[in-house]
């Protein structure tokens, strides 16, 4: 089952493209289920994924900075610890969100829960730990 705040970013992308409840439910019925409540992470990106082609947009589409505080509690030191590695290392929010997808199937790292968003960043300070140690490595020589 998907949170509370998954399920109003459905009813919201819902409303900005404008479809019917008919729409809607078919769109739902597409993945199996009958409800948003009965939605799972993957099913919830799927969905999600069929709003963004029929033109849905998030506001923060840049994500050069992303909104801590619209997170759950548990959420928001993980984000902050992403954001931290990702502006160290130079990289961007789309980097992330590429790694979120090919390994937990789920198309932005803010849709993780909990347990995934905590294996998303012992991943990514993995690999600063070893882009550092290559970087070191080649200055020693």
């Amino acid at each position: 089952m998907i949170s509370n705040a998954k399920k109003a970013v459905i009813h919201i992308a819902k409303s900005q493209v404008g479809m019917s409840n008919e729409e809607y439910h078919d769109l739902l019925s597409s993945v199996s289920v009958t409800s948003s409540k009965k939605l799972n992470n993957k099913t919830f990106s799927i969905v999600m994924n069929q709003f963004e082609q029929l033109g849905f947009k998030t506001k923060s589409k840049t994500r050069s900075k992303r909104k801590v505080s619209n997170l759950p509690n548990r959420k928001q030191p993980l984000i902050k610890k992403l954001e931290a590695i990702i502006l160290d290392m130079g990289k961007s929010w789309r980097y992330v969100d590429a790694i979120s997808k090919r390994r937990f199937d789920i198309e932005t790292a803010q849709w993780l829960e909990v347990p995934e968003l905590r294996k998303l960043v012992q991943m990514m300070v993995i690999y600063q730990k070893r882009q550092l140690k290559k970087e070191l490595e080649s200055m020693i020589k």
